[in-house]
């Protein structure tokens, strides 16, 4: 039968217990003048869908991103992989543009207007952010297009690129904060003060 082959299983573990159904593909050889049928392992269904966890840093940064990446993700694990791109293009613009926005309030406006690939180079000030986000764009990019420019890279590539420009938003967040929360002491500062006044001091008399 060339439509292959449907067999229902029992999940082993106690605690679930649920049935599924394995699909098998057929294929015949013909081995000195005998016949011969194997069945390969295709997929098997229903699909339990996974959503990646995010931080509460990034869920705070850009709850609509995370949404819209496990969409995507959805997506891609049920196989639509001509559709799924897009949800993380989609996703990546969320990131950057909330992460601006959160940076800099008083540009809200023109962040919110203006393209991607603009806000990534007008306002991102972090270079790894920066350089992780252009390539992000940039695969992301070509993977929403007809004639796919990057070639020898797929959606796994462009994923962990998006996971790289995450993990450096989050800890620049996380720097920040513990910096705001752990400020330097009056005393060291005034010390620091001084040495760099007596510095410029000497290079005057210099």
């Amino acid at each position: 039968d060339n439509r292959g082959l449907q067999a229902v299983f029992e999940c082993p573990n106690e605690n679930c217990k649920k049935l599924f159904i394995a699909y098998y593909r057929i294929s015949t050889t013909d081995e000195r003048s005998k016949l011969e049928t194997e069945y390969y392992y295709s997929n098997s269904e229903p699909i339990r869908v996974k959503e990646k966890a995010f931080s509460e840093t990034i869920k705070n940064t850009s709850a609509q991103f995370c949404e819209v990446y496990n969409e995507a993700q959805i997506a891609e694990q049920r196989r639509l992989k001509n559709i799924c791109s897009a949800g993380y293009r989609r996703a990546l613009e969320f990131l950057i543009k909330d992460y601006l926005i959160h940076e800099k309030k008083d540009e809200k406006e023109e962040i919110e207007h203006k393209s991607l690939f603009d806000c990534i180079e007008q306002y991102v000030d972090d270079s790894r952010i920066k350089e992780c986000a252009k390539k992000a764009a940039w695969l992301s990019d070509g993977e929403t297009h007809y004639y796919r420019k990057w070639g020898d890279k797929d959606l796994n590539d462009l994923k962990v690129i998006i996971d790289l420009t995450v993990n450096w938003i989050e800890s620049e967040s996380l720097a920040k904060k513990i910096m705001e929360e752990i400020p330097e002491s009056t005393k060291r500062k005034k010390k620091k003060n001084r040495k760099k006044k007596e510095k410029e001091e000497s290079d005057k008399g210099n």
